[in-house]
């Protein structure tokens, strides 16, 4: 599979958008259901937000991206999901207040504004911000005004990069998507001291450590010992912070370093920890330990400091090594081969639909691909669809790890088949 699986929405009605016919069903387009959706999102709640709100734009994103891959016959499942989202959104309580609309000169004045906003604890403020911004600014330019105000920011479990990156992969002329930005800075403001730091004073001498050397086998070694992070995603991280690990582990292999090695070596230490760590720790903590440095590696470089935006994503990988790592990853792995036809075994056990992904015949991984996208697409759980994704995107900037990343995915859709089967 040698493409990225998040296809390009457009505008509602947009001469762009594709429409699929499908007899006896809604055959609007893919882009109509993603508006409507989306427009729903782009009402902010207010205060505590469930796991469901908080995901809620991520989801969404995810299925649309996942849609250019499902077979013909799940469309319209895929749609029905999407299209819930928005109503169990919508129906969700704490709606925020009105805001009083602002106007500003240009997007610089309102995206400094916005700073200030979320650095004061001003959520209204931020919110009024963003809807300025989104109503007035193309999407895309929206996106590279907020990625070095979110990249460093643990607020909102520190998932406002994988909102960022899948943007403009997405929906970058949708306005509506935009708008769903309206939610996530509110979150920001509410807690606008958890930020990440260390990276901002990290040395910029060269070191001899390189990636391969140093900050690669470090990861792998890394696992829990009596810290307890509660599977919170923000202690986990300032953990790491405040003992200094990230920046002696993670600081000292950035000089030098390209986005494009850091990308290749943490996302692979990602997908590995899915495939040999602990098995309880597959649907949240190992799902974000990819898809959080993949979005801070994929929004770098719109960065003043792509540098940072790599300690960033490093520091996720380490956070979920050290709160959640149950034994050290070896990087040479690979699964043991089972007998049986690759389809069969991906119906199999999390092993078992690794094993049957990673071996596949070439002409079979497309096929074998489409499936895992069709069940990640219409499967409840949001991080399914978020994880498939990824590791779909994964595999398409680093095809020589390909086999892994879609293991990993095969696995966790594995994974949660089995929870629903009680086995």
């Amino acid at each position: 599979m040698a493409q990225s699986a998040g296809g390009s929405l457009h505008d509602e009605g947009g001469d762009a958008a594709h429409h699929h016919s499908i007899a006896g069903q809604d055959q609007r387009s893919d882009a109509d259901i993603f508006a409507q959706a989306a427009a729903a999102l782009g009402r902010p709640k207010a205060g505590w937000v469930s796991s469901f709100v908080l995901h809620a734009p991520l989801e969404l994103l995810a299925r649309a991206g996942l849609l250019p891959l499902v077979e013909p016959g799940a469309r319209v499942q895929v749609h029905a999901r999407m299209l819930g989202i928005g109503r169990d959104y919508a129906a969700a309580k704490q709606e925020a207040a009105a805001i009083d609309p602002l106007d500003f000169a240009d997007a610089e004045a309102a995206l400094a504004r916005l700073r200030h906003a979320i650095d004061a604890g001003d959520a209204a403020g931020a919110d009024a911000c963003v809807e300025w911004l989104s109503r007035t600014c193309d999407p895309l330019e929206m996106v590279q005004g907020l990625t070095d105000l979110v990249l460093p920011r643990l607020s909102a479990a520190a998932h406002g990069s994988i909102f960022l990156y899948q943007i403009p992969r997405v929906a970058p002329r949708s306005r509506p998507a935009a708008a769903m930005a309206r939610n996530l800075v509110r979150l920001m403001a509410e807690s606008p001291t958890a930020v990440l730091t260390w990276q901002k004073s990290r040395e910029n001498s060269r070191s001899d450590s390189g990636l391969g050397a140093g900050m690669l086998p470090a990861l792998c070694r890394q696992r829990r010992s009596d810290y307890n992070a509660g599977g919170s995603i923000q202690p986990m991280m300032a953990h790491v912070e405040a003992n200094g690990l990230a920046a002696s582990i993670i600081g000292a292999a950035l000089p030098g370093l390209t986005v494009a090695q850091a990308t290749r070596d943490l996302l692979r230490v990602a997908a590995r920890s899915m495939l040999q760590d602990d098995p309880q720790h597959a649907p949240y903590g190992w799902s974000h330990c990819l898809t959080m440095p993949q979005a801070a590696l994929g929004i770098a470089r719109d960065s003043a400091d792509p540098a940072g935006a790599m300690a960033i994503a490093g520091t996720y990988v380490l956070g979920f090594r050290v709160a959640l790592g149950a034994r050290e990853i070896d990087p040479t792995w690979v699964p043991a081969s089972i007998s049986g036809d690759a389809r069969g075994k991906l119906d199999g056990n999390p092993g078992e639909a690794a094993a049957g992904m990673w071996f596949a015949m070439d002409e079979e991984v497309e096929g074998l691909a489409r499936l895992l996208a069709t069940r990640a697409a219409v499967h409840a759980d949001a991080h399914l669809a978020k994880y498939t994704l990824a590791c779909f995107d994964a595999t398409a900037a680093d095809p020589g790890a390909g086999r892994l990343y879609l293991a990993a995915a095969a696995y966790l859709g594995a994974w949660w088949r089995r929870k629903a089967g009680g086995g």
